[in-house]
């Protein structure tokens, strides 16, 4: 019994994560991220739903086409948030950004999709 090897498992290299995915992941600021990845989902959900290619959306939002392609894929780290909300518009997309004073001691950003109020019987 003294040569018995030990069995590892899944379970002994498990590593417990923060709860933030994006902080974990390394990335230099997870809450933009999170705003890039938002705004990428949204454009090609939109993109989805009208049935456009690729190269129909970059010539209604003045981008190229590998730059659509990046967008879609999730490749966001070299666009703005504002450049992301500009395609979201010029797909047809209304972007609302609202601003008031919270009723908590610190403010939060919150992300709301079209889908999901409409989804929801509200919009």
């Amino acid at each position: 019994m003294a040569n018995r090897k030990k069995t590892v498992t899944a379970v002994d290299q498990f590593v417990a994560g923060s709860g933030n995915y994006l902080n974990d992941r390394g990335y230099r600021d997870p809450v933009e991220t999170c705003v890039k990845f938002f705004f990428s989902n949204e454009i090609a959900v939109a993109i989805e739903r009208a049935k456009f290619s690729q190269t129909d959306a970059a010539r209604m939002t003045g981008l190229k086409q590998p730059d659509i392609s990046q967008i879609v894929n999730g490749n966001v780290k070299n666009f703005s948030v504002w450049r992301l909300m500009t395609t979201l518009q010029a797909l047809g997309y209304d972007v609302d950004i609202v601003s008031q004073r919270s009723t908590e001691r610190e403010g939060r950003i919150s992300l709301v999709s079209g889908a999901d109020v409409t989804d929801a019987g509200l919009g």
